[in-house]
């Protein structure tokens, strides 16, 4: 009996010794930032888009795998390129083991990003920024291509979430690229709450059967005001403004949330 007493001791102090080193560990491992060298813990799907449940899967990258990551999008996923392929890969199955820069470059002539959903300029007031913003989104109206899954800043195609990204960031307020993402981002306001600035969001026939929140949402625009929004909406049409009342728009409004605080 005093033999197993002394062995399951032993075993105790080793297990909370490895506890104590894993906790240790997890409290000095860098963090994943653009640049950084990270390597793949599980064996996740390299994807088209930075969010769940939308776009190509284009393969699996295999456990141990080492990469650089090319851009910190948000905390779901970072990009990165594998085989010669760019795509996004969870952030749940991954650690850094190399240092990088905290954010992607900003797109000229925006710039550069401060922290998600703060002013670049403390003197500026929300609604200021709300005009700023507005007044650009409808200067790019003629200019603007809307391509699925595209954020080129340089020819200026981009679909719904990269051109609220790319309009926003002009007041150097930097939104992660998938409405899902900005969505959570932001603080949920109800319909009637809305002012200039925020964002709405919206279902698609992809999205419109799902039960909760944010997976409804695959569209999203900038509120004007007096239920008029603008969104870059499809390769027809491009950036043009819509409204609340219009028939689509009140069967797939999903939610709302705002930035400008």
């Amino acid at each position: 009996m005093k033999k197993i007493a002394k062995l399951v001791l032993g075993l105790s102090l080793l297990a909370g010794s490895s506890l104590s080193a894993g906790a240790a560990f997890a409290a000095t491992a860098p963090a994943i930032t653009t640049s950084s060298t990270i390597i793949t813990t599980g064996n996740p799907y390299l994807k088209q888009l930075p969010y769940s449940s939308q776009g190509k899967i284009y393969g699996t990258v295999p456990k141990g795998t080492k990469l650089t990551v090319l851009e910190n999008t948000n905390k779901y996923y970072v990009k990165v390129n594998y085989n010669g392929q760019t795509g996004y890969i969870s952030t749940l199955h991954l650690k850094a083991v190399g240092g990088g820069t905290s954010t992607a470059p900003a797109p000229a002539p925006a710039p550069a990003p401060s922290k998600p959903g703060t002013s670049g300029s403390s003197s500026a007031t929300w609604s200021k920024q709300a005009d700023s913003i507005l007044s650009f989104a409808k200067s790019l109206q003629g200019k603007v291509q809307y391509a699925y899954a595209k954020n080129d800043t340089k020819n200026l195609i981009f679909d719904c979430s990269s051109f609220t990204k790319y309009v926003f960031n002009k007041e150097g307020i930097h939104l992660p690229w998938g409405a899902r993402a900005q969505y959570k981002l932001g603080t949920p306001v109800s319909k009637s709450e809305l002012r200039k600035g925020d964002l709405v969001f919206f279902s698609t026939t992809a999205t419109a059967g799902n039960k909760d929140t944010v997976n409804k949402i695959g569209h999203v625009g900038i509120y004007i005001g007096n239920n008029k929004f603008i969104h870059n909406v499809n390769p027809k049409d491009d950036v043009v403004i819509g409204d609340l009342n219009n028939t689509w728009q009140k069967n797939h409004y999903v939610a709302s949330a705002r930035i400008l605080k």
